[in-house]
């Protein structure tokens, strides 16, 4: 009987230290885990997205899910043209944030300030083209003389043109221009309702496949580069206030999309070109033209003071004055993610 109770005893004190084990193991699990940081709530942003080749590491973001491993709930509205994306930004009031080059960000400068550059994603010095009609008589620049040009006002598009006609010794004022949407000047082309059209990629290829042998390109006197065009993302003033976290978590998204581009071309052509309904090859094509990289650089504030002065020069805004450009520049972001691509002078 002694023996029993011995055994029984000891069974007890073994249960006993069982159980204070569990018990701290379960104090010490619950502690790592009460400590451990919990993902904040998903973070909204209304996104009015070009459909167009230079927002690529948009498509791959979103592709990839990078939005989402950062805690983003990004919803995407798609645009023609940065141009609408940002006027209706700006006049509606429905997106936070936008893509857009720098001519529509210029000409709303004359007029408000209430949104910033954050980051520009992409350039290029090969995207903007002339593209026209060989039937219309129009193979050389100074062809068009007396056509009817379409163009996107107010867009990129529209200040090519005139930088083009004025480097093929021409005059803005000696066409005469017709303002469409871009997604609609190719079809315009083909319909013979405009002589040639200046705008972007894919609109330019879409154009070429439309008239075919009938298309002609037209080069800057001696192939010369004279525009580089950079593509923004451009938030509201009082997004970019009152989210700086938000931005910070969303180009994060878009760095991992420039990285996968970089590291994955193929793939990342196509699910662009399947994104934009737009041939592989074509898309190929013109791929090496664009150079995709976060970056805020000097350059960005020289080409907006010159586009501000030609618009100033060609009575295209009532203002006689150059917006201080700086202004409508927000560094922090970039800054605190990927600090060498901010070199702007400040």
């Amino acid at each position: 009987m002694a023996e029993e109770r011995q055994e029984k005893g000891k069974s007890r004190a073994w249960i006993l230290i069982l159980v204070v084990i569990i018990a701290l193991g379960l104090a010490v699990g619950g502690y790592f885990w009460l400590s451990q940081e919990k993902p904040g709530p998903v973070e909204k942003i209304t996104f009015g997205v070009e459909t167009s080749i230079l927002p690529s590491a948009v498509w791959v973001a979103e592709n990839k899910g990078y939005f989402e491993e950062e805690g983003l709930d990004v919803g995407i509205k798609e645009f023609g043209s940065g141009r609408t994306a940002l006027a209706t930004m700006l006049n509606e009031g429905n997106l936070d944030m936008v893509t857009v080059a720098q001519t529509p960000v210029m000409f709303n400068s004359f007029d408000r300030n209430d949104y910033v550059i954050i980051a520009a994603m992409v350039c290029s010095d090969n995207d903007v083209k002339i593209l026209a009609r060989q039937d219309k008589g129009i193979k050389n620049p100074s062809d068009l003389r007396g056509k009817t040009v379409g163009m996107t006002k107010g867009s990129t598009g529209h200040f090519f043109l005139g930088l083009f006609l004025t480097h093929s010794g021409l005059k803005l004022s000696e066409v005469e221009t017709i303002d469409m949407e871009a997604s609609e000047l190719p079809q315009a082309l083909e319909d013979g309702r405009v002589d040639a059209i200046s705008t972007w990629e894919p609109h330019i290829l879409n154009a070429k496949k439309l008239l075919g042998e009938n298309a002609a390109v037209l080069e800057p006197r001696g192939g010369a580069k004279i525009f580089r065009e950079d593509f923004y993302f451009v938030p509201n003033r009082n997004f970019t206030e009152n989210n700086p976290e938000t931005l910070k978590k969303f180009l994060k998204a878009i760095e991992k999309g420039e990285e996968f581009i970089q590291k994955n071309k193929e793939e990342a052509i196509t699910i662009v070109s399947q994104r934009l309904k737009v041939d592989k090859e074509l898309v190929v094509s013109v791929w090496d033209d664009f150079e995709f990289q976060l970056f805020l650089d000097q350059a960005i504030l020289m080409t907006l003071e010159d586009e501000a002065r030609w618009a100033i020069e060609n009575n295209l805004t009532t203002a006689t004055e150059v917006p201080s450009y700086l202004d409508y520049i927000d560094t922090d972001a970039l800054e605190e993610v990927k600090p060498e691509a901010v070199t702007i002078i400040k």
